[in-house]
Formats: structure tokens, C-alpha cells, sequence
């Protein structure tokens, strides 16, 4: 069996306007073992330089996960301490631009999901909104990770945030998952159900369909999900960035199956 992952940021319309850049960065990375590693950040719309941050938060995430688990199929706790050292390491280094660039740290400003995923288990760290919505092998939608709010409406946590390192929410479930999606906050009064967080499963369903149907052509596939998100439909009801990453399980195709594809065709 293999991951299938594809993503995308698409820039929100009321950044078209106002000049902004997308502020949303993705990343994942294929490891030994059938290990998926991914992370999603949204730049914080008051931040100057939050597409730097959010950009940088997911590069340095990324590679410390892949450096801490790159070697051996990790036990949970081994998980769970590079988790944290992603989280360290991807504030360190916002730190460090800060500092480069003479800014303020909070010019930086981003929120911050990571994802460990295997074909047993899967795992979560999280600071600030976006979700990951996982199905079950019995087809069933569950959130893994939900948004976290800040004290007041519409205000989030950032990774840059003072004591961030503290509030970072921590998640491992035994499940086998088929399919994931990972959203920021674009997407979320879309997809999810309030209260609770819950997936809105009409719109996770085709796609994770499509996922899981047969190996797919990347560029096409995300030239359509690039056009599904900047549709009028989706950016009448949300004009923030949004960034969508969905990964299948493949099954692979058996030599009997092959033999009688072949004789079919």
C-alpha cells in the first residue's frame, strides 16, 4: 500500500483586493515505512510578514519531523517528543527570522498544524485554527483535530504567541485511518459543523472518494481542487485564504487483479 497526498493554497479574494499575498502555506513529505508526515500553517491576517511566518513554521516543522523519524518505524511516545521538537524548532526559527529581518516576532504570526500518519495510527499537534478530519475504516468522519479560539470571537492562537510552546494541543488515536484532510481557517465554517467541530460530511465525502479511487494525475487533480476553491460558490461564502490537503491508502493492485485488467483490455 502507499500514501496518495495532494494540496493547495489559494489565495483568499479579500486579499486580491487589498494586495495582500496568500498568507496559507502546506507541505508533506513521504517517509521509510509508509510514514506521512504533513503540515498546514495560516499567517495571521494582522501580521506584515505572516506568509514568511506561515511558510517557514511548515519548512522547519517538516524537516524536523522528517529528521526525527526518518530512520524506524516510531513507538507513540517517540512520536509525541518530535512532535514537540517541530513545534520547538519551527518557533525557534521564526525567532531567529524575527531577529534577522528586524522585526517583530509578532510580524510573523501564524498558526501551526502537523500531522504524523501511519497505516496503524495517526497523530496531531496543533496551535491555533484548521482542523484534520480523518475516515475510519468504517467510513465514518471524525474530527482529530479541532480549531483552537482564542479568548474572544474570530481571535485565534498563534504559534508566535507568548507561551505558545505550552498551548500546543497534542492528539494520537490507534485508528487505521483511509483518508485525511487537513483545512485551514478558510474552510472551516464550511466544512465544519458548530458546535463541536464536527465534519460536515457532504462536503468531505467526494473528496475523499476521489482520493481513494485509483492513483491520480497531481497536476490535473490539483489544477480542479485550485478551481473548486475559487469558485464563485465556495468564495461567496469565505473570502480568507484557504488551504486543503487530502491523503488516501491505496490499496495496491494484486497480480490476479493486474492479469485480469490486462485481459479486459
Amino acid at each position: 500500500m502507499s500514501w496518495q497526498v495532494i494540496g493547495t493554497s489559494v489565495i483568499g479574494t479579500s486579499h486580491t483586493v487589498s494586495g495582500k499575498p496568500c498568507q496559507d502555506s502546506h507541505g508533506f513529505q513521504n517517509l521509510p515505512g509508509d510514514i506521512m508526515i504533513l503540515a498546514v500553517a495560516d499567517g495571521l491576517g494582522t501580521a506584515e510578514k505572516s506568509d514568511t511566518g506561515s511558510r517557514l513554521a511548515v519548512d522547519t516543522a517538516l524537516a524536523t519531523l522528517a529528521g526525527s523519524l526518518g530512520n524506524s518505524p516510531p513507538t507513540a511516545d517517540e512520536t509525541r517528543a518530535a512532535l514537540e521538537n517541530a513545534f520547538l524548532t519551527a518557533r525557534a526559527s521564526l525567532e531567529s527570522r524575527a531577529d534577522a529581518d528586524g522585526l517583530a516576532l509578532r510580524d510573523l504570526g501564524t498558526t501551526l498544524i502537523c500531522v504524523v500518519l501511519t497505516p496503524d495510527w495517526i497523530a496531531c499537534g496543533q496551535i491555533g485554527d484548521g482542523a484534520v478530519v480523518a475516515l475510519q475504516p468504517d467510513d465514518t468522519q471524525v474530527t482529530v483535530s479541532s480549531p483552537q479560539r482564542g479568548e474572544y470571537a474570530n481571535e485565534t492562537v498563534p504559534l508566535t504567541t507568548q507561551d505558545a510552546l505550552s498551548m500546543v494541543c497534542y492528539t494520537h488515536q490507534e485508528v487505521q485511518v483511509k483518508a485525511l484532510a487537513m483545512i485551514s481557517d478558510g474552510l472551516q465554517n464550511l466544512a465544519l459543523i458548530n458546535p463541536g467541530y464536527l465534519p460536515f460530511v457532504p462536503f468531505f465525502k467526494p473528496f475523499f472518494e476521489l482520493i481513494l479511487s485509483k492513483p491520480l494525475d497531481m497536476d490535473q487533480t490539483r489544477t480542479r481542487l485550485e478551481t473548486f476553491l475559487n469558485s464563485e460558490r465556495i468564495c461567496e461564502r469565505t473570502d480568507d485564504d484557504k488551504t486543503f490537503v487530502l491523503a488516501g491508502w491505496l490499496a495496491p493492485v494484486s497480480q490476479e487483479e493486474q492479469s485480469a485488467q490486462s485481459d479486459h483490455l
